[in-house]
């Protein structure tokens, strides 16, 4: 399995948002006292783990290019439909282009998530009301 590490203002915060507010899940998360603050979320069988922003991780000149030319790539389970997962991206507002078929056969849409660009796909099926082909 391969997890990105993503450089965080705040990785509870972040945490906290990403699922009580885009229906991810907590898979863990260090002690807020700790010096190793991280938290680690999961959508699907995806996992994205949620550090600090310290310098030697994402240096002061560099803050506003975050996540600049990278795509995290979540390919959900057969097992979750992507519908209520776009739906509940696209109420927070972070979605930035909307659920679609795809030229390589799988429905996915984009979303802007505390500074990075995810691409959230699953196995081509029927589209759900508000997806296009």
């Amino acid at each position: 399995m391969l997890s990105a590490f993503l450089a965080c203002d705040d990785p509870y915060q972040t945490a906290a948002m990403m699922t009580d507010v885009l229906g991810w899940r907590l898979v863990f998360a260090t002690p807020p006292d700790s010096d190793d603050k991280m938290a680690c979320v999961a959508l699907g069988d995806a996992e994205v783990m949620l550090s600090t922003a310290d310098e030697v991780f994402l240096p002061a000149a560099s803050r506003e290019h975050r996540g600049a030319g990278v795509t995290i790539y979540v390919r959900l389970p057969d097992d979750v439909p992507i519908g209520p997962v776009h739906a509940r991206h696209a109420e927070s507002g972070v979605v930035t282009s909307a659920l679609a078929r795809r030229p390589w056969g799988e429905d996915a849409f984009e979303a802007r998530i505390a500074g990075y660009h995810f691409l959230i796909a699953s196995e081509a099926g029927p589209l759900p009301a508000g997806g296009a082909d």
